[in-house]
């Protein structure tokens, strides 16, 4: 249910010079995260959003039944009346130790950019050297969803260095946490937003 793509980089550096300005506009009082460091920024929402509305466009061909469950856009003639915006735009500064639960978003989509990331998933496990490397979660990025039977079954997105600039596009309904990593002192910088109804 969730969509991989890659942020060209004139998306990237126009990201890092919105990232890099000092941020006042907290972000915390809304967003799950147990993250210290998270600011709404609104400047971005033109940048991102050429690439947001096309991953939406791919999920809608990759994923028809989502939309069958979404009242009129499983018609083609209504599809052309609704019209979707970037509703809220925010980056999160994440240091080390802290996490995101479980939660949703609110909206329609959500999206997670990886545009820094410290660490990797080799440095990580090597944490944990009693533990079976496939049962080591730090620093994974994990989806949460029903499985044929009907139990809860998670697939874990192992977001390390190598996925700098890449991001997912996700239904905001879709359970989801980022589990915290443990060998890096710099921050891992990950940029959210939610898309919704105009």
């Amino acid at each position: 249910m969730y969509l991989i793509a890659t942020v060209p980089e004139n998306i990237t550096k126009n990201l890092d010079e919105i990232i890099n300005k000092k941020h006042t506009a907290k972000a915390n009082h809304d967003l799950a995260g147990n993250i210290q460091n998270e600011f709404l920024i609104p400047e971005g929402k033109s940048v991102v959003w050429p690439l947001i509305n096309e991953c939406i466009s791919e999920h809608f061909k990759k994923y028809p039944n989502y939309y069958a469950r979404i009242s009129g856009m499983h018609d083609t003639k209504k599809t052309k009346e609704f019209r979707l915006q970037l509703h809220s735009l925010w980056v999160n500064f994440q240091s080390k130790h802290e996490f995101n639960p479980i939660h949703i978003h609110d909206g329609l989509f959500s999206f997670v950019i990886w545009h820094k990331v410290p660490y990797t998933m080799k440095d990580e496990k090597a944490r944990f050297p009693n533990m079976k490397e496939s049962e080591v979660r730090a620093g994974h990025f994990v989806f949460l969803m029903p499985n044929e039977l009907g139990n809860i079954s998670s697939h874990a997105i192992p977001a390390d260095k190598e996925w700098e600039g890449k991001m997912a596009l996700f239904p905001a309904s879709l359970n989801h946490q980022v589990y915290p990593f443990y060998t890096s002192d710099d921050y891992r910088i990950s940029i959210s937003g939610n898309v919704g109804f105009e």
